[in-house]
């Protein structure tokens, strides 16, 4: 039996071999994504740390998996939304509504994952997570939310793929993702699970199975396949925030990729260079935190263990000056509330006090009056540079 697809939508094949269609650059790309994923997942953090990165990476991801579509929250916003913070008027409350059924998608499939549920793609898991991104949104029963849909739609200049073949073509890609993982052997699996993710993504959005809420299917898909091959949660919502900064980028790759020579290699190539500027972004605020949390218990370890007046504010100077800039020494007492209060009728020479003993203890650097932490000091492999560079007078 001849599919319309086939006539329509040539590019909608199943034919795809990573193994021998992939280029250079992007097996390298895939391999970076793979080694940082390794050091989040190995990152140790307190568990209070922890829950707020993963508070704030989720409410990144849902605003800009969101807003692609044209929701008008404010990162901030979502943030607020996320905590049960945000209330909004009723002409507004659809956004909200938007934020939280992605939100309750993400909690479906990190719950199915705690579980030990199976995270391989059905057709029917696709279906339910367009149910929840189109739950009580303005109109639901007229995009009837995770039925396929039975006319044929345009989008911009694309037109979907033919509603008679779209339950059968989702699937087909089903079927297909899980040849891709298992002809890739145990070697490959992991690499392989990570670019079905990312080909589940494309096909899902060249398909365009659904009346409404495609996109945000297509990214949650995504996640969950992500999610599958073993990314760690934090790194596995960085890709909708790419999508979201490259928007114009993000809809012409799609455009390109239906268009001859029909090759999923440039979307590939843009999601792997996406995903792995993002992931250097978070492996540097990772490694901020922990470096935060380091220098902390080093400065209590080294300041005398003393409940003394002038050792607790000693500790709280070098705590609360800016690490990224000199401070003339005499404006601490004006660096924070804290030192204010603890300066507070005190002279000058309080000040060259506390400052000398900390500069003797090696947790400050002191130039022609200025100071700031020397913080730098525990990134111990790092090549060694002089320490006291120029600083304005």
């Amino acid at each position: 039996m001849v599919r319309q697809h086939s006539e329509t939508h040539p590019w909608i094949a199943f034919d795809f071999d990573p193994r021998e269609q992939l280029g250079f650059r992007t097996w390298m790309l895939l391999g970076e994504v793979l080694s940082k994923c390794g050091h989040i997942a190995g990152a140790p953090l307190q568990p209070s740390l922890a829950d707020e990165l993963n508070q704030i990476f989720l409410s990144k991801s849902a605003h800009a998996t969101t807003r692609i579509e044209g929701n008008t929250l404010s990162e901030n916003e979502v943030l607020q939304r996320v905590r049960h913070q945000l209330d909004l008027p009723p002409s507004l409350e659809y956004l909200g509504q938007e934020v939280d059924n992605i939100v309750a998608a993400y909690s479906l499939i990190e719950a199915d994952l705690r579980d030990g549920k199976s995270l391989a793609l059905t057709r029917e898991r696709i279906e339910e997570l367009n149910r929840l991104v189109l739950h009580k949104v303005p109109d639901a029963e007229k995009v009837a939310p995770g039925e396929i849909r039975t006319e044929s739609v345009l989008v911009g200049s694309y037109r979907g793929a033919p509603p008679e073949d779209c339950g059968y073509l989702l699937d087909q890609l089903c079927k297909w993702l899980r040849v891709i993982c298992k002809v890739a052997g145990e070697e490959l699996r992991q690499p392989a699970a990570i670019l079905s993710a990312l080909l589940a993504h494309l096909y899902i959005a060249w398909i365009h199975p659904f009346r409404d809420g495609n996109g945000r299917t297509a990214r949650l898909v995504e996640y969950q396949l992500l999610l599958h091959a073993g990314v760690p949660i934090l790194a596995a919502h960085l890709p909708a925030n790419f999508y979201m900064r490259t928007r114009t980028r993000y809809y012409q790759v799609l455009q390109e990729s239906s268009q001859s020579p029909y090759d999923p290699n440039g979307f590939l190539f843009y999601a792997l260079q996406g995903f792995v500027d993002e992931l250097r972004e978070q492996v540097k605020t990772i490694q901020m935190q922990q470096l935060t949390v380091a220098w902390i218990n080093f400065v209590h370890e080294t300041v005398p263990d003393s409940h003394t007046a002038s050792s607790v504010r000693q500790r709280h100077l070098v705590l609360d000056l800016p690490a990224d800039r000199w401070t003339s020494i005499s404006k601490i007492p004006e660096v924070s509330t804290r030192l204010a209060a603890e300066y507070a009728g005190k002279t000058r020479r309080t000040v060259s006090r506390d400052v000398n003993a900390l500069e003797d203890l090696g947790l400050i650097l002191k130039v022609r009056g200025n100071v700031r932490p020397f913080v730098e000091q525990m990134r111990a492999f790092l090549p060694f540079r002089a320490q006291h560079e120029d600083v304005a007078d």
